[in-house]
């Protein structure tokens, strides 16, 4: 088949890519192309017989480059229906700017898309010499993307402008092909349907998300309304036409005012901010929620039944309550008969049955959560929530967020929907602030315009929010002297300390102290006995750690002992006080100047062979000393290492089992043994 020759000039190189592509699909067997492009450069002389031109500004810069014996055609052109889709996507009545090589091929472009029926959008020809379009953020261009202003911020390429089927035909008719024609024809119009398909798959998948969004929307238990910038129905559920009485297919497409709905909702809908409103509507008590979409420049209303919100609401606090959010101890799980203890007891069983907020103080380990449970237990409030914070415990910007909520998208990591903080957790109950002196400058200040509205802010949030929340807080600090230094707000000391509550140290009833322990060892349900000597140690001690201090000391005997007794050599190692205080005390260490540097050598092994045993739970008999022994210098026979140990013991120093419990160094022994150690 013969082919013919036709040369192309286009502007851009852009323009001469997708029209020699459009070509060579359309006529590719019929035609030989040569193309170019104004950008790029042109031969000196275009002679050839047959010249299509993109249009006429290229007709106009080629002028006088083109010879009198060459056929020229100036082309027409369209869009590339290929791209269209992301026009219909635009809302209607859209504003938007037409960006082209020159006004004048913009407003072509736009008369185009006016032809084959894009009428819903707002079309704005792109002027170079106009600076700022201030109400427009969306920009169309057929290919020219560099031009658009760069504050633009939306850009659409709906792709170079194509040659129409009055061009195509124009050629079919110059090259005589018209035996082709309707192959050509049926090329052309393949885009359009391919285009029609892509449309008609569009909108059926938006005709599925319609309904299914109507199915959900339909299935939330509380009204749902959104209206339009035109103030116009778009979403209403089947619960809002069940509360206005206005049938779904009545409703949608009209206004507030159409809808004849009663004067003080409309008003409420359309105008209020900022807060939900309680009304009747057709006898029904009902909480409108309004929430306006800014970006949208639409309005989302809900309704929710009032009885229904009563009911949600216990529910929440029930779930609350089996998830912990309650107080576990009362008043008589503080164990004590010393009068500073009981008369402590007594004044905060009477703090409890007030609203006021209460600072408990006292060294650390004195109970001061174990107070505040407790004052929760006895209050009016026991049956709301409890919630306790360390405030020490985590940074300020993650307690921040923990106190008082954040809303959707407030930082980097902010869950969807966001979150209650612990202050609306707390609603209707009690919030525990322990370490309260331990809060950064910031937070005090927050805290206390919470303690003064009786409000919260979530972080990234504008609505102000009610609590009804007693406030506990406790502090092992001198927040008088932080006071001084400027580390504590002197008005929100004020605001906590409307009720004090001073909690004694241990060592200010240490009569109280074999109650203690015997309660430890209850909780552990071991049986087991106390050796009096330690009991007389553990009251002797100086507890700076209280309590705790005294609970984990007894937690640790009873993990060591031998399952029936805790002995000296039970009491945790560390204990260097009364490790050196028995070691001076003891007789034979007084006469330790009469031992030979020999024995001492002997019992300085003997004592460290046997700790070493009792260190990694191993038992160190006779046998097993011996055995150590004969790898060092002071090798002795199994009758001397009898008489060392006998005399070890008779001192103290060690005690003697039988069977797997072996021989156990004592803390006197330890004491004993530092000493030996020092005087080498």
């Amino acid at each position: 088949m013969r082919k013919y020759t036709l040369t192309l000039i286009a502007g851009t190189i852009e323009t001469k890519e997708a029209l020699t592509k459009q070509l060579n699909h359309l006529m590719g067997e019929f035609l030989h192309i040569h193309s170019f492009a104004v950008d790029e450069g042109l031969p000196n002389q275009l002679n050839d017989e047959t010249i299509l031109l993109s249009s006429n500004h290229v007709l106009q810069e080629v002028k006088e480059m083109l010879s009198t014996h060459s056929n020229v055609i100036v082309a027409n052109r369209t869009v590339n229906h290929e791209q269209l889709d992301k026009l219909l996507e635009l809302e209607k009545g859209k504003k938007v700017l037409v960006v082209n090589d020159f006004k004048e091929t913009a407003l072509e472009l736009i008369d185009t898309l006016l032809e084959i029926g894009l009428l819903h959008l707002q079309y704005v020809p792109y002027d170079s010499n106009k600076r700022y379009y201030n109400d427009i953020d969306i920009a169309i261009t057929p290919g020219e993307t560099t031009i658009i202003p760069k504050y633009i911020p939306h850009k659409i390429d709906i792709g170079v402008r194509l040659l129409d089927v009055s061009t195509i035909l124009k050629l079919v008719d110059h090259y005589a092909l018209t035996h082709m024609s309707t192959v050509v024809s049926q090329r052309y119009i393949q885009s359009f349907i391919h285009l029609n398909q892509k449309l008609l798959h569009a909108e059926k998948q938006a005709e599925r998300l319609r309904l299914h969004l109507e199915n959900v929307v339909d299935a939330v238990d509380e009204g749902v309304l959104a209206l339009n910038e035109g103030r116009e129905v778009t979403v209403y559920n089947a619960f809002a036409a069940k509360v206005f009485g206005i049938p779904q297919q009545e409703a949608i497409g009209k206004s507030i005012d159409e809808l004849k709905v009663q004067k003080d909702v409309a008003t409420f809908i359309q105008q209020r901010q900022g807060e939900d409103g309680l009304f009747t509507i057709n006898g029904i008590d009902v909480v409108v929620h309004r929430l306006e979409l800014s970006q949208e420049k639409a309005i989302v209303v809900t309704i929710k039944n009032v009885n229904q919100a009563i009911e949600i609401e216990k529910k929440v606090k029930k779930e609350q309550l089996k998830s912990g959010l309650v107080a576990k101890y009362h008043f008589t799980h503080i164990i004590g008969s010393h009068p500073t203890i009981k008369e402590t007891k007594k004044i905060g069983e009477k703090l409890a049955k007030s609203e006021l907020p209460v600072l408990i103080q006292g060294e650390t380990g004195t109970g001061k959560e174990l107070f505040a449970h407790a004052i929760h237990h006895s209050s009016f409030r026991h049956t709301g929530p409890f919630l306790a914070v360390n405030c020490s415990a985590i940074t300020e910007t993650l307690l921040e967020s923990e106190l008082f909520g954040y809303e959707e998208g407030a930082f980097t990591g902010a869950q969807r929907g966001g979150k209650r903080g612990l202050f609306e957790l707390a609603d209707g109950g009690t919030i525990f602030l322990d370490e309260i002196g331990d809060i950064s400058p910031n937070l005090q200040a927050r805290l206390l315009r919470v303690l003064q509205e009786k409000e919260v802010r979530r972080i990234g949030g504008e609505k102000l929010i009610p609590i009804n929340v007693r406030v506990v807080a406790a502090t092992n600090k001198n927040l008088q002297a932080k006071i001084v230094k400027g580390e504590f707000r002197s008005d929100l000391y004020y605001r906590l300390n409307v009720l004090s509550l001073q909690l004694p140290s241990l060592v200010e009833r240490k009569a109280d102290i074999p109650l203690l322990v015997e309660h430890f060892i209850n909780q552990s349900n071991q049986t087991v006995d106390i050796e009096h000597t330690v009991m007389d140690m553990l009251i002797q001690h100086k507890w700076e750690g209280n309590i705790r201090e005294l609970k984990n000391t007894i937690d640790y005997m009873l993990t060591v002992c031998n399952g029936e007794r805790l002995t000296l050599q039970d009491i945790p190692k560390n204990w260097s006080s009364f490790t050196h205080s028995t070691a001076e005390d003891s007789v034979f260490h007084v006469k330790q100047s009469s031992l030979t540097l020999m024995e001492r050598k002997e019992y300085e092994l003997i004592l460290r062979i046997i700790k070493r045993c009792n260190e990694n739970s191993q038992a160190a008999s006779r046998r097993i000393i011996s055995q150590e022994m004969k790898h060092t210098d002071q090798v002795l026979t199994d009758q001397q290492i009898r008489h060392r140990l006998n005399a070890l013991e008779s001192h103290s120093f060690i005690t003697k089992g039988r069977g797997r419990s072996g021989t156990k160094i004592t803390l006197q022994g330890i004491g004993f043994l530092q000493s030996l150690e020092e005087k080498r």
